[in-house]
């Protein structure tokens, strides 16, 4: 049995680690590449033949819908089977809908992933081994939204989903993030930058360079001397509020 060339598309390294690790047990499957942004899709399709993609549907770079339309519509590209691979469960149906080979809800389990690959080699058999009907991903685009409800964090060489209301405040550490929920902490390879994009501003706000609070965690903020203030969570955290970052707290005034 010929093995089926799989690419994995995830921007957490420690999500491809995962997968490609149970792909090694798999016998009749083969890694072709990695990607970590929409940008080296792309490129990895253009460029190598695919027969499966696991494809994360939130990475950086360029939207990962917009380059499997692209490819849906170029007349000589051969569209891989996608598998989606993301922690929001509830667009599942959706994804069958616009007839997705399978939709893996992330922590990702091995069996399921086993079972994916067979129908995706069935697909390919048959010669329908276009994931996505053309003209349809847009739509998906538009009902993932822009900004998600959990954020996939790594555990004890694992990863798991947590909600993003569930977040107090997160912490700069270097090029990664430590984001602080309850009683726990996590740190996760993301700037600083992007989860600013990724969060709702309604909700989350940037007071320093090295600090986004949930808004719904403050408790009080307070004056320190002339130019500065502190804003205190509900746990008890103190933090410094920048200068310039002071007027988007104003929204909260009365």
């Amino acid at each position: 049995m010929t093995a089926l060339r799989v690419a994995v598309a995830d921007d957490e390294a420690l999500a491809r680690q995962l997968v490609r690790r149970m792909l090694a047990a798999i016998a009749d499957a083969e890694v072709v590449g990695e990607c970590r942004s929409g940008d080296a899709v792309a490129a990895l399709l253009a460029s190598a033949r695919v027969d499966v993609l696991l494809l994360d549907v939130r990475m950086p770079g360029r939207d990962v819908f917009d380059v499997l339309d692209e490819r849906a519509h170029t007349p000589a590209a051969t569209m891989p089977a996608v598998i989606f691979t993301t922690a929001y469960e509830r667009y599942a149906v959706r994804a069958f809908e616009l007839n997705a080979v399978d939709y893996l809800v992330k922590p990702i389990a091995g069996d399921r992933l086993r079972e994916a690959l067979t129908r995706a080699r069935a697909r390919i058999a048959d010669g329908s081994a276009a994931s996505v009907a053309a003209g349809a991903v847009g739509s998906l685009a538009r009902d993932l939204g822009l900004r998600p409800t959990r954020l996939l964090v790594p555990e004890r060489g694992r990863m798991i989903p947590i909600e993003i209301r569930a977040i107090d405040w997160i912490q700069a550490e270097g090029d990664y993030a430590r984001i602080h929920a309850g009683s726990k902490s996590y740190l996760v390879a993301r700037a600083m930058s992007e989860l600013e994009r990724r969060l709702d501003p309604e909700r989350f706000i940037r007071i320093h360079r090295s600090a986004i609070v949930n808004a719904d965690r403050i408790k009080e903020v307070r004056p320190e001397g002339s130019s500065r203030h502190s804003v205190t969570l509900m746990d008890g955290t103190k933090l410094v509020l920048s200068r310039g970052r002071s007027q988007r707290l104003k929204r909260w005034r009365v």
